[in-house]
């Protein structure tokens, strides 16, 4: 096996503030993997991984938390698909005792922090804390480095189906916010949440009933003249 680095990359617990942890090597018969992680597509895809660890090692541990007599995975699962992959008997891991709610925003600013997670995933994780958890915008938008205005953006993208999405990326599309917005408007027949919204148009109503008939004429066909140099409707 390749010697592996100890212990780098804390960057994430130092992140989240001060929850206890211990560091150590532990099997990966003990390790479980997190059934409510935020990733959703491409969990198993990590042939590029597998190779880079038999090459370098674990260069980052795995983050873990105490569940009963085992350790459930908190960041690190396609490091740790990898490491079974390679045949690896144990790896080493960071502890915390960090709550599981923690340990959800820890999971969701890794992910992200790789860009492991496509716009709608990291939406569907923003709508669970916010719904399920009660945050607020700004509370999320504080775990992500986002503004308040993105995270909205992106937790109205997650009203999308899972199955939807997974069409889309079969066609080849990249699940970009701009194709998972136009998607969003196509199922529901309306817009969603955008970053900059648009104004709804100014209108100008007029009564011309006072004018005389020739008046009303002129006035309409100076109009007519105004609206095709400004490109007006």
């Amino acid at each position: 096996m390749a010697k592996r680095a100890d212990f780098a990359g804390l960057d994430l617990l130092t992140a989240f503030g001060g929850e206890e942890t211990s560091k150590k090597e532990i099997s990966l018969s003990d390790i479980l993997p997190n059934p409510d992680q935020p990733r959703v597509f491409g969990k198993e895809e990590v042939g590029d991984l597998v190779e880079s660890m038999k090459r370098l090692g674990l260069i980052e541990p795995i983050v873990v938390r105490k569940q009963g007599k085992k350790f459930q995975i908190v960041a690190g699962e396609r490091r740790f698909q990898a490491a079974r992959i390679l045949g690896w008997k144990s790896v080493p891991v960071v502890e915390t005792e960090a709550s599981e709610d923690r340990c959800y925003e820890m999971a969701l600013a890794e992910n992200e922090k790789r860009k492991s997670l496509n716009p709608w995933e990291v939406g569907r994780a923003i709508q669970f804390l916010r719904k399920e958890r009660k945050k607020t915008a700004e509370e999320v938008g504080k775990i992500l480095g986002y503004t308040e205005r993105y995270v909205k953006q992106l937790s109205s993208i997650a009203r999308l189906d899972q199955r939807s999405v997974a069409e889309l990326l079969k066609t080849g599309a990249e699940p970009s916010v701009k194709n998972l917005e136009t998607l969003l408007k196509k199922k529901e027949g309306r817009g969603g949440e955008i970053i900059s919204p648009r104004k709804a148009p100014e209108r100008i109503i007029v009564d011309l009933k006072s004018l005389s008939s020739k008046n009303r004429d002129s006035f309409l066909r100076e109009l007519s003249n105004l609206k095709k140099k400004y490109g007006l409707s």
